[in-house]
């Protein structure tokens, strides 16, 4: 006998569902030489008497700094196929919803608010702080309110017959928390626990694979653009590959490079690729300016 969806299944199945049957995804692979950014970052890394910061942290900050040069992507789109009509929402706050791994091998999104002008110190603090958090309480139960929370908010846009086998299949859900797992969840200071709404979508998703796998000799080669959003990052492990390096005088030899690949999607109702170039051009602009690091590690 097979083993049925639990809650966090469900959840994650009737949201990529929806992604891959109304959204139509344009996806482009592109390696970025990050090896004088990530040796600047080790030299900083090793001399700041600060937090200790992870590579992560570092990436996020670089996928933030694109995704504000490219303000177009950080948006979310309303669409009725019926009418053919839409709209985008540019949005002014970064809110990265960010797949965690857990310890049972889950993952689970949880989004990372108001992400546009903090520094790296401050990222590490709050991912640190978020962690603290999920190990504060039972995951399944904000889950659970999460995901009857976005059924019932699509149930009153109109979409019933869409939503009502979602919301029976998890209202009903043997997995779903038991009423103690409830009261303990609720005794928990609000500041000190996952949220219902930490688990909704934010402004845009960045999946990092090569916090989970490191070391993993591939790339993401098509990702979710998970509604209402209209873009989504995925990177890969570094990598070591032969590559053209240009001195000061602009000659050319090959050297072993450290590159990352992101896999880039966006929702093509919403963007066309002339959208995504300003945040590539950014990427690159940070990759070959490594002294910008040491601007983000405080305010300027």
């Amino acid at each position: 006998m097979g083993e049925k969806f639990n809650i966090l299944r469900k959840a994650v199945g009737y949201k990529t569902t929806e992604s891959w049957t109304t959204v139509p995804h344009v996806t482009f692979i592109y390696e970025a030489d990050a090896t004088e950014v990530l040796n600047e970052f080790s030299r900083l890394n090793e001399n700041s008497q600060s937090l200790k910061l992870t590579i992560n942290t570092l990436l996020l900050k670089i996928c933030i700094e694109a995704v504000k040069a490219a303000p177009q992507v950080n948006a979310h789109i309303k669409y009725n196929p019926k009418r053919v009509t839409g709209e985008i929402e540019a949005i002014k706050n970064i809110d990265i919803t960010m797949p965690w791994a857990f310890e049972n091998g889950e993952i689970i999104p949880i989004t990372l608010r108001n992400f546009e002008d903090k520094t790296l110190v401050e990222i590490q603090e709050y991912i640190n702080k978020t962690a603290q958090k999920i190990k504060n309480c039972n995951i399944r139960v904000p889950l659970y309110r999460a995901s009857v929370s976005t059924i019932i908010g699509e149930m009153k846009k109109g979409h019933l017959l869409k939503t009502l086998n979602a919301f029976l299949g998890v209202a009903f859900d043997k997995s779903r928390p038991s009423k103690k797992d409830m009261k303990e969840y609720d005794k928990i200071p609000l500041a000190d626990k996952i949220l219902p709404s930490d688990l909704q979508p934010g402004t845009i998703t960045i999946s990092n694979l090569g916090s989970v796998c490191k070391g993993l000799n591939g790339f993401i080669g098509v990702l979710d653009v998970i509604p209402p959003q209209v873009f989504a990052i995925g990177m890969g492990s570094i990598q070591e590959k032969p590559g053209v390096i240009k001195n000061e005088n602009n000659e050319k030899s090959i050297g072993i490079r450290k590159v990352i690949p992101l896999c880039l999607a966006f929702d093509h109702r919403a963007l066309n690729f002339g959208a995504i170039v300003p945040f590539i051009q950014r990427v690159e602009y940070i990759f070959e300016h490594s002294e910008l690091l040491e601007t983000w590690y405080s305010k300027t």
